[in-house]
């Protein structure tokens, strides 16, 4: 039988490979910690891009100048992929004069269709749009003016319930032994 030299066989493992609680401790903290900063930081960016949204909303309200325009075509985008039905959305390009210069601007007319969208506008119809004078590609229809919506907390409730699931999965990593 083989013997080990004394010096040998009385030598202590490295730390690192010890099973001693101050290893486990920091072996364990990563799985706490990295979830909670990672959940943290996905319910701030939600919460963020929900308010970032509505600032720029309240700011085109506040600036929005009030003009008639008319329709030189309407449009339809991509359908969406998506597990429902496809829906899409309709755009009016329309032109209008502003500070004696004229203007083209997209519009949204409708969205959310499914199959088929009833025309509510024509070409060569007259209608009312509010456009930012900063910015006069971006016009809006009175309908579209509202105050707080629902595209808001679409990336609030996006972002912030995977935050909230991986807090939940770090408390829970917490408090399993």
């Amino acid at each position: 039988m083989l013997r080990l030299p004394i010096a040998v066989r009385q030598k202590e493992l490295p730390v690192i490979w010890s099973l001693s609680e101050s290893y486990w401790w920091r072996k364990r903290r990563g799985y706490v910690l990295w979830p909670l900063l990672i959940g943290i930081a996905l319910c701030a960016f939600g919460l963020w891009s929900a308010l970032a949204y509505e600032h720029n909303q309240a700011v085109f309200r506040a600036h929005a100048v009030r003009t008639t325009a008319v329709i030189d075509s309407i449009y339809t985008s991509a359908p969406s992929q998506d597990y429902d039905a496809p829906t899409f959305a309709e755009y009016a390009l329309v032109r209008f004069v502003t500070l004696g210069s004229r203007a083209r601007a997209r519009v949204l007319v409708a969205s959310d269709c499914r199959g088929v969208c009833v025309p509510t506008y024509r070409i060569g119809q007259t209608l009312t749009v509010y456009y930012d004078p900063d910015n006069l590609r971006y016009a809006k229809l009175k309908s579209q003016l509202r105050g707080p919506s629902a595209t808001s907390l679409t990336a609030l409730l996006a972002f912030g319930s995977l935050g909230l699931v991986l807090i939940g999965a770090a408390v829970v990593n917490m408090h399993t032994a």
